[in-house]
Formats: structure tokens, sequence, C-alpha cells
């Protein structure tokens, strides 16, 4: 009998030492898989495979597009400079002249069509304008392939119905200010279109194609309709002096913009610098990466419909009047964010549809700041994303009426 008791003890005694080795092997397992859980669960926002935040409340912005990446920063949002975008050379034998002379235009040369105080370029080349024109175009529609450069060699130029330039087709346009020159864009405050259904032209230099500004003289645009530069491609500005006064959006290029140098100041009844394609995770982007801009702007400084990256650069920002001018104000006597369901500026746009937005710098996915000083004077957030912000550089001050950095998915900060 003893002998049997010590056996069933013994055999008690290993079976317990067997389920406690399968219960470590267990939480073992267990404590793994965790593990791996975690890991493949808290990717950055950037990952391809991590969806961004479908909605937001309406007074941080609109609702970012779900499962749409931030274009990389060695990738498309650097933007794509070719040779004739920084070449603001010409020569003088082989272009063709275009000479402004009060309410006529005298062509010398040809690639184009002269209609009383229009001229219509219908070529690829080289043109040099020069001279005052009043209540007048300059249209660009032509199917070559090649670009069209204008050279802006002195030029005054009104339209009181449409836009003093009005690039209708064309591959490329590059608009080249030349050495030492002033020139003068002004419009009117009424357009009247050609197509009762159409709304373009609706800035005072607009382009249905890629525009790009280069040179070193200067050019002052007064916008009295709606936007101040407008493309429906990419927009790029190389170098030049640049001043733009617009009662609606300043700078506005759908599927892109890029600064790489030149002095640029905007004041704009509503956003600075905006881009709007966000169809497209590879467009609808915001590109700086050198240049001074001074931005005063009553909605957004800069807005971008995916991403904004800034590299380089001086950035002065004011928006919605500045930080005294808080958003959290809401219903203040004599306060602009107190105006919610209002029309956006500009437009004939529902109220129910609008909610003012006044950030210094706003993307609707991400924000990626590598360089540059940037100084932000905002009556709503300074730094806004709809996903992601990440801070690896720069020398950035802010001053801000509601959250100073903003991001509804992450913030990472590990330089500047």
């Amino acid at each position: 009998m003893a002998n049997g008791s010590v056996k069933e003890n013994m055999i008690i005694a290993g079976r317990k030492i067997i389920m406690r080795k399968f219960l470590v092997t267990g939480l073992m397992v267990t404590l793994i898989l965790a593990l791996a859980s975690c890991s493949s669960g808290n990717r950055m926002p950037n990952d391809a495979s991590s969806p961004s935040q479908s909605a937001v409340n309406s007074a941080n912005g609109p609702a970012s597009t779900a499962n749409v990446t931030q274009p990389s920063a060695s990738g498309v949002i650097s933007g794509d400079y070719d040779s004739s975008d920084s070449d603001s050379s010409f020569d003088s034998a082989s272009l063709s002249n275009i000479i402004l002379k009060g309410n006529s235009i005298t062509l010398d040369g040809r690639g184009a069509i002269v209609n009383g105080s229009t001229i219509t370029i219908t070529s690829a080349g080289t043109y040099s304008i020069s001279g005052t024109l009043n209540n007048g175009q300059i249209k660009v529609e032509t199917n070559d392939k090649e670009t069209v450069k204008l050279v802006l060699n002195g030029v005054d130029i009104s339209c009181s119905t449409s836009a003093p330039i009005y690039i209708i087709s064309a591959k490329k346009t590059v608009i080249t200010l030349a050495d030492g020159t002033e020139n003068k864009l002004t419009d009117g405050d009424s357009y009247i279109f050609e197509d009762a259904a159409s709304d373009e032209p609706n800035a005072a230099i607009f382009s249905c194609g890629d525009l790009t500004i280069n040179g070193n003289g200067s050019l002052t645009v007064k916008a009295n309709y709606n936007n101040g530069i407008q493309s429906k491609d990419d927009l790029k500005i190389v170098s030049g002096n640049i001043s733009v006064n617009a009662i609606n959006d300043g700078i506005k290029g759908r599927d892109c913009i890029t600064v790489r140098g030149g002095n640029v100041t905007v004041n704009a009844g509503a956003d600075g610098l905006q881009s709007t394609n966000n169809e497209d995770p590879e467009r609808g982007y915001i590109a700086i990466q050198g240049g001074t801009l001074n931005i005063t702007a009553g909605l957004d400084g800069i807005q971008a419909a995916t991403s904004l990256e800034i590299s380089g650069g001086k950035i002065v920002i004011s928006s919605g009047g500045g930080s005294v001018n808080s958003s959290r104000k809401i219903g203040t006597p004599g306060n602009t964010w107190g105006n919610w369901g209002n029309t956006r500026p500009g437009t004939t746009a529902a109220a129910s549809n609008y909610a003012p937005s006044a950030k210094g710098l706003k993307a609707e996915i991400s924000i990626s700041i590598t360089g540059g000083t940037i100084v932000i004077d905002s009556s709503d957030d300074s730094v806004h994303a709809n996903s992601s912000i990440k801070i690896s550089g720069g020398n950035i001050t802010m001053s801000s009426g509601d959250d100073g950095i903003h991001a509804d998915s992450s913030i990472e900060i590990n330089g500047g």
C-alpha cells in the first residue's frame, strides 16, 4: 500500500510539472503574438498599409481621404524641374516681339494673331512682351508639345472683364521676368465669360496647363475678381520678385505648387497658397525648398490638399488676423470666426458647405518640415495636419489663437 501511494504521488507530481511547462510555453507564445500584434498595429501614418483618419471636426478642416499615402520626401513631393524651368535667358534675334500700345498691339514676328487689343499666341516659341495695354488680353492657345515662353519685358496690362494673361491650352508655359523690369497685371471686379456655363478664367494669370515663373525682374498682380495666379496643373516659382494682392486665393496650383526661390509677397482675402487636387495621392501637394515668402491671408496661410513639405527658405505667415483674433472667440462681436455658415470669400458656395479655417500651415494628410525659417502668427492652429506631422529641422516660431501644433494621428519632433 505504501509503495502504491508513493507511485501515485510521483505520477501526480509529474503531471503538475508537465502542466507547468505547458502553461509557461503558452504564456511565451501569447506574449510573442501580442508583441507581433503591437508591432503591426502601430505603423507610422505614412506606412502604405495604414489608413488615414476618415473624418475630423469641421472646425479643424475637412475629412481626409481614407487609405491615401503621403508622397515620399525623395519622390514626387520634391517637384520635378527641367531645363526650361530654370532657363530665364532668351535670344533677342530669334524671338517674336509683342509691343503693347495702349489700345492696340503690334506683332513683330510670327506665331500669334492680333485682334484689336487682344493677341492670341498659337505656336510654341519665345515671345517678348513690352509696353502698356489698356483693357486688353494676352492669350495662349496652342496644341504644340513644345514650351511657350512669355518674356515680360516691362508691361502694364489691365483687363476689366477677364484675365490679363489667359493660357487656354499649352503643354507648358514659362513666364520669364526680364532682368531689371517691372511688370504689372490688373483685372476688373467682374468677368464676362465666353460660355455662360463656364467659370474660367477666374484669376489674373490663369493657365489650364503647367505654369512656371522665373527671371530676376518683378511682377505685381492685382486680382480684383477672384484669385491672383492660378494653374490647373503644376505651378512652379523658380525666381523673381512677385507680389500678389487677391480678393480670394493668392497663388493656386491644382496639382502642386513648388517654390525653389524668389521673393514672394501675398495678400489674400482667403488662402495665401493653395493646392486642391485631393483625388490623386501623388498630386495636390506643396513643396517649398527655398526663397522668401511673406503671406498675409484672411484664411489659411498655406493649404495643401495632400501633403506639405518645407525643406528651406524663409516663410512669414499671418492668417485670420493673427493670434489676437483667436478662432476660439466664436460669437465675439467683430470677430471673423463668429461668421460660421457664411459663404467662402470669392465664391457662391452654399452656406452649409463652408466653415472658416485660418491655419498657418495646413495639409489634409501630412506635413514634413526639414529646414527653413518659419514665423507664424495665426488665429487658428499654427501647424495642422489631418493625419501626421514630422519636424526634423528648421527654425520655427509660432503664435497661435488655438493649437500650436495639431495632428489627428501623430506628431514626431526629432530636430529643429
